[in-house]
């Protein structure tokens, strides 16, 4: 329990702190070109699994300094989320570009007390063969990124994690013992990697043109022996098609490869509320993953919009497990909270066209 108090007070003053930089500022200067914004929201996911998780988001909107019209906004996100069967997630967020994005940081501090079904490695286990699984886990990452060219950034990322009291359970809730699995009693897992980044969206939450490149290469102890690796890039695309925001084809490509001793968790996993939504996080995981979408955003009228989105993919050890290919589709509302710099509140609904998986998603922020 004092772990959780002490991760409780870490989230709550690294939340406050850019919130009493942004109001400190805006007593010193008349003009305020930049409103700084706190902005609520609900956050809900279901998947036939997990059952319900319901929480809230709290999304604090800030310039440094509010003059600086060359540096798109900052933002730092307080999420608390519990669920029936007693899912607990409490975590901040935080993207911070410092004047003329200078330096651009991003990072998370995350806490999780959460019960998941746990499948086979692989993109064949079947839906009915997996274990039930519950664990703790406290995780940290930061990138410190420096800009050496426009819209160029180079850096490190730096990450931990600790996964703690692992305890397994049947379809039927009786305790088993651990599957022979890497990684399967947990552990901790410090890692650092250079990190290079182009990014040329105009908005961070809300981007509507330009694209965006991301490669990370990162070294891990493992606190259970050994070492294990991962090479992951991320390319985004946005097309505008009438200048205006309010018709806008998104596309991602995602890729992930592990190398070494990996513990099961740290492999590469398909689904989730950011990718191949429609497929519970982790439902598929192996050695690597490669996965694409493309969403089409609409704004309807004033703050409302819809999407239609569309994804695929898979994981694989070889080469040859490229042919199992997953594919899912959804579509979703969009609710803006923001006129002056577009936040959105997403309502998704996806399903999985190669499984019987679906989900549902509320959430802040787009997917990508």
């Amino acid at each position: 329990m004092t772990r959780v108090y002490y991760y409780t007070i870490s989230h709550l003053l690294l939340f406050l702190l850019p919130c009493l930089l942004g109001h400190a500022q805006s007593d010193s200067t008349s003009q305020k070109p930049y409103k700084n914004n706190i902005l609520p929201s609900p956050a809900f996911t279901y998947s036939p699994r997990t059952d319900f998780v319901l929480g809230v988001y709290c999304l604090y909107q800030f310039k440094f300094n509010k003059k600086d019209f060359l540096t798109r906004p900052s933002n730092f996100n307080f999420y608390y989320g519990t669920s029936f069967k007693g899912h607990v997630f409490l975590s901040t967020e935080h993207t911070l570009l410092t004047y003329q994005e200078k330096y651009f940081l991003k990072g998370i501090i995350e806490y999780k007390n959460t019960p998941e079904p746990l499948y086979g490695i692989g993109n064949q286990s079947p839906n009915e063969e997996y274990l039930n699984v519950n664990y703790s886990s406290f995780e940290f990452k930061e990138r410190v990124l420096k800009q050496y060219e426009k819209s160029k950034f180079i850096g490190l990322k730096v990450r931990y994690i600790h996964i703690f009291d692992v305890t397994y359970q049947n379809q039927n809730n009786e305790s088993i013992p651990p599957p022979d699995i890497a990684g399967n009693n947990g552990g901790y897992y410090p890692g650092i990697g250079p990190v290079w980044m182009l990014d040329k969206r105009n908005s961070i939450l809300t981007p509507t043109k330009n694209y965006y490149l991301d490669l990370v290469l990162m070294g891990y102890l493992n606190s259970n022996g050994g070492t294990f690796a991962s090479l992951e890039f991320d390319g985004r695309r946005y097309i505008d098609f009438r200048k205006d925001s309010k018709r806008v084809l998104a596309l991602q490509v995602v890729a992930k490869n592990t190398f070494g001793s990996v513990p099961y968790n740290e492999l590469a996993l398909l689904g989730g509320k950011q990718i191949m939504r429609g497929y519970l996080l982790g439902r598929y995981r192996d050695k690597h993953s490669i996965q694409a979408q493309a969403e089409f955003r609409l704004n309807v009228v004033g703050r409302f919009g819809m999407t239609a989105f569309l994804g695929t993919g898979t994981v694989y050890e070889e080469v040859s497990d490229l042919q199992y290919l997953k594919a899912a589709l959804g579509t979703g509302l969009r609710f803006n909270i923001n006129r002056k710099d577009p936040a959105n509140v997403r309502f998704d609904f996806a399903w999985s066209l190669t499984d019987k998986n679906n989900g549902i998603y509320i959430t802040l922020g787009e997917a990508f």
